[in-house]
């Protein structure tokens, strides 16, 4: 099995902070799901990184295509809800 690895350049520290909060009610929509989508929650794993610009990235780190590209679909959403607001 392939790891699907997100990377993900986060550019301002509000950026940053909403990408926080998208993992976090990400991860707790799917647990309170109680896995009613007929399986077991991802494994995700999170790697940051600090590059010399003083910018952050972030590789999240998925077994299934599936649960990747759900989170790409829900930051996508969160990131235009933001620049809605």
């Amino acid at each position: 099995m392939n790891d699907i690895v997100l990377d993900l350049d986060l550019g301002t520290p509000e950026e940053q902070a909403l990408w926080e909060m998208a993992v976090d009610f990400f991860v707790d929509m799917l647990s309170s799901n109680d896995n009613s989508a007929g399986g077991d929650a991802p494994d995700m794993m999170v790697h940051t990184a600090f590059k010399p610009n003083g910018r952050i990235s972030k590789k999240l780190i998925f077994q299934d295509r599936t649960w990747a590209d759900a989170f790409m679909n829900f930051w996508e959403e969160q990131k235009m809800q933001a620049a809605a607001a």
